[in-house]
């Protein structure tokens, strides 16, 4: 049985996947944004053809990643893995390195097992020789009757590089946009600072900035202090990514950030495994704010916790913008958006990259280069959308539901009805329980790694709830308009009421004071009657035998109110 139900998106291409094969379509690409799911969808895929079927990937960690998520969906998968030591083709579903997979030994012995189905996950890539390679000799570029499936969320490749020449057609996509509006990504916001480090001179290489020149023109104690400064005056509280041109920028903007009291470790590609991995569990336990990467995190990244993005270094590939951009996309409780920071040096010019959502005053700002002339720039609260924007690229959204925490690793979500979704974690992931009436019901009994729960959580509010009350896109919520009556007598009432609140953050204070009372009350469900709650009702010759001290309590309250009455 699967623990993870699949969205509407990810059956609709299932079945899109499934019409276009029966129609002899048999090498089809899939482009989904970073977060959908991708890795879910092919395992849904596997599932329902139920065949032989090598699904490549090409870091350690996507591997890795792969394994666990086809688990989830397919639980009793027969899988093996095929990397470095380990060599398990003999196995009905296979996750295979493409380093290790593209080798004449292991080759000839995933040929003998004669595969139906090869997915190929980041399929971007797919036009490299080892996948090519692996491509011909299983027989996927001329069998028919074989499936040849890439997922990707940059289709482009930056080396001009065709996917037609591996993929007939791509036969399902969802936009950033489309995604982020159905509340399955986080919103993105966007703020462009502007420095006077000219780039104009640099060569290029394979459709973007030469590395080594890039790295001599952007790596400077003055830039690295400003990007420092600006997270800190942006960001300070946020969760991030600063994407970096190589290992010594990395190291050199980490050593910024820590001088301005943010904490922050360098990760790149080449590290060590154990190395890489002790640094992002830094970054997921928040021992550290900031992780700076190079050559690593814009793929196979998944810590949805992430909140900004930090565009340290200029791009002027589409498909790497969007990679990094990703990183910070995935939803998690109380997490309304995503801050990208986009550091953009003179000759740099995204805006034919992408556009964002949401704007924030002075957007544009600059940094003086010390041998430079300060530009004349005018301020602008505006970021100016590009209708030409491939819209694959277009982060133009809306906001997600409310989470308000109410404990450790404890999230609530209610609805206008006062019916709440309760997401907890326990040993081995999360699961989560709605209560409509003081009835509980579960929605999700299996532990499951917490992005996937919130978002059955959300689908099902969605589709069973009223939901206008924790939406953040009602408009009533994001406007700046003062606080009613009734919220500000029962803040006032509760000791919460903030000078300088509008309506939409009492709304949320509201929230977290109810759900913290709705926990206290389901505690006591589980808590004995008190003794002094046992004397006070055996005055009254009323059993408490079984009886809960939210019982009494409430026992206690009926004949406190039945006794003034009698009394009046």
């Amino acid at each position: 049985m699967s623990f993870i139900q699949l969205r509407e998106y990810q059956e609709e291409a299932l079945n899109v996947i499934a019409k276009a094969l029966s129609d002899g379509i048999s090498k089809q690409l899939i482009v989904l944004p970073t977060g959908s799911g991708k890795t879910i969808l092919m395992a849904a895929i596997a599932k329902h053809l139920n065949k032989r079927t090598l699904i490549l990937a090409h870091r350690e960690e996507l591997i890795q990643q792969a394994f666990e998520q086809f688990k989830l969906y397919w639980p009793e998968a027969d899988i093996g893995i095929c990397k470095a030591e380990r060599d398990e083709t003999n196995h009905h579903i296979v996750i295979g390195s493409v380093q290790s997979c593209s080798k004449s030994k292991r080759l000839a012995s995933l040929k003998d097992s004669a595969f139906d189905v090869l997915l190929i996950d980041e399929a971007h890539h797919a036009t490299a020789e080892s996948y090519q390679k692996i491509i011909k000799e299983l027989g996927f570029h001329t069998d028919q009757t074989k499936l040849l499936l890439g997922v990707t969320a940059t289709p482009n490749r930056s080396d001009k590089d065709s996917l037609g020449e591996t993929f007939e057609k791509v036969t399902y996509s969802r936009s950033i946009s489309t995604m982020i509006k159905a509340g399955y990504l986080s919103p993105a916001i966007g703020r462009k600072i502007l420095t006077n480090f000219s780039l104009q001179n640099i060569k290029m290489q394979n459709g973007d900035f030469s590395i080594c020149e890039l790295a001599e023109i952007v790596n400077t104690p003055e830039r690295n202090a400003f990007i420092a400064e600006k997270y800190k005056a942006y960001a300070t509280d946020r969760k991030g990514v600063a994407f970096c041109v190589d290992v010594a920028h990395c190291k050199d903007l980490s050593a910024s950030f820590e001088k301005v009291g943010i904490t922050s470790k360098a990760v790149w590609g080449e590290m060590p495994t154990e190395e890489r991995r002790n640094v992002l569990e830094d970054l997921k336990a928040g021992r550290i704010q900031v992780a700076m990467s190079c050559g690593v995190l814009t793929e196979g990244f998944d810590e949805p916790s992430i909140s900004c993005i930090a565009m340290a270094r200029p791009t002027k590939s589409q498909s790497l913008y969007i990679q990094c951009i990703g990183r910070g996309l995935r939803l998690w409780p109380g997490k309304q958006d995503c801050l990208v920071l986009d550091f953009t040096d003179k000759g740099h010019s995204l805006d034919i990259v992408m556009s964002l959502s949401k704007t924030m005053p002075n957007t544009l700002e600059i940094h003086e280069s010390p041998t430079g002339e300060r530009e004349k720039i005018e301020k602008t609260a505006k970021i100016e959308v590009i209708e030409e924007c491939d819209t694959e690229f277009d982060l133009l959204g809306c906001a997600k539901f409310i989470w308000v925490p109410i404990g450790d690793n404890e999230w609530s979500l209610m609805d206008d009805d006062r019916n709440e979704i309760i997401m907890r974690s326990n040993e081995n992931g999360y699961i989560a329980d709605i209560y409509i009436n003081g009835s509980k019901t579960s929605i999700v009994s299996n532990p499951i790694p917490i992005e996937y729960c919130s978002g059955v959580c959300e689908d099902y509010a969605r589709r069973h709830l009223k939901i206008a009350f924790a939406d953040l896109k009602t408009p009533w919520m994001s406007k700046q308009s003062a606080p009613t009556k009734s919220q500000i007598e029962f803040l006032q009432k509760n000791n919460a009421f903030k000078n300088k609140m509008n309506k939409g953050e009492a709304s949320i204070e509201i929230r977290k004071i109810l759900a913290l009372k709705n926990k206290q009350r389901r505690q006591m469900e589980n808590e004995p009657i008190t003794s002094k709650q046992m004397y006070a009702l055996t005055q009254f010759g009323i059993d408490t035998k079984n009886m809960s001290k939210l019982q009494a309590m409430r026992e206690i309250t009926r004949i406190k109110g039945k006794r003034q009455v009698c009394t009046a």
